[in-house]
C-alpha cells in the first residue's frame, strides 16, 4: 500500500489517499484505471444532494466546470487525485467517504522477465551451530498488483552461502530451481535441489533453502496460506 503525502492532501483534506491507490506500484497524480467511474460519480452526486448543493456551488467553490463535474457525476471521467481532494474539500467529507470499496480486482498481472518488485532479504537467520546471521539475496514479487494475492509467487535470487529462512508459516509452497543449485532445510531433512527440480510441501514445517553453487540461484516460490 502507497501512501501520498502531498501538501494540497494535508492542507485540504488532511486525510489518507491510501484508499484511492492501494496495490499500485508507482505513485501517480491519476485515479487508478481499475475504479468504478460509474459508482463513484453516483456518490459524489448523492453526498452534493445530501448537503443541498448545485452543480454550479460546486464548481464555485473548486473553479471546475459545470460540464466536467457532471461528467463525473454521471461516471464519464475519471479524476486526478488532486481534483478528488478537491472535490471532498468541497463538498466537506473525506475522500475515503468517496471512494471507499470501489477499487475493481484486476483480471490478470503480468510482469515482464526482471520487472517484478524487488526487495532485500533481511531476516535474521539461526545457524546450526547456535550462532546468528542475516539473509541476503534479492526477493522478486510477481504478484504485487494483485490485491489480497491468495498466491505468493517470488523469484528468490541466492549468492553462494546466502540463506533464506528458517520459515515456518501455515499453509503449503512450491520452490523449482531455474538456476544454480540450492540447499532446503525442511525439518531434520537435507535436500539437495539442481536446476528443474521442484518441491512441493507444508510450510508449516521449518524450513531453511540457502545456495550452493558458485553462481547466484534463482528459485522460483509460490506460497499459499489459508484465509
Amino acid at each position: 500500500m502507497i501512501l501520498v503525502k502531498t501538501r494540497t492532501a494535508r492542507l485540504q483534506c488532511g486525510v489518507s489517499l491510501a484508499a484511492i491507490i492501494i496495490h499500485h506500484s508507482m505513485i501517480s497524480r491519476e485515479m487508478p484505471p481499475s475504479i468504478k467511474l460509474a459508482t463513484l460519480g453516483r456518490r459524489i452526486r448523492d453526498t452534493r444532494l445530501a448537503r443541498k448543493l448545485t452543480l454550479e456551488a460546486v464548481v464555485a467553490r473548486t473553479g471546475f466546470t459545470v460540464s466536467w463535474l457532471s461528467k463525473l457525476e454521471n461516471g464519464q471521467l475519471s479524476p486526478s487525485l488532486e481534483g478528488l481532494v478537491s472535490l471532498a474539500n468541497a463538498l466537506g467529507c473525506g475522500v475515503e467517504t468517496l471512494v471507499d470499496g470501489l477499487t475493481v480486482p484486476p483480471r490478470h498481472v503480468l510482469v515482464r522477465a526482471g520487472n517484478g518488485q524487488s526487495a532485500p532479504g533481511s531476516k535474521r537467520l539461526p545457524r546450526r551451530n547456535g550462532k546468528g546471521r542475516t539473509a541476503a539475496g534479492r526477493i522478486e514479487h510477481l504478484a504485487d498488483g494483485w490485491p489480497g494475492a491468495a498466491m505468493q509467487p517470488q523469484v528468490l535470487h541466492l549468492s553462494n552461502g546466502d540463506r533464506r529462512g528458517a520459515e515456518s508459516e501455515d499453509g503449503q509452497r512450491f520452490l523449482m530451481v531455474l538456476d544454480g543449485r540450492v540447499q532446503l532445510e525442511y525439518g531434520d531433512d537435507a535436500i539437495a535441489l539442481e536446476p528443474g527440480d521442484s518441491i512441493y510441501f507444508d510450510a508449516s514445517i521449518p524450513h531453511t533453502l540457502s545456495a550452493t553453487s558458485r553462481t547466484t540461484a534463482r528459485v522460483l516460490s509460490v506460497s499459499h496460506s489459508p484465509d
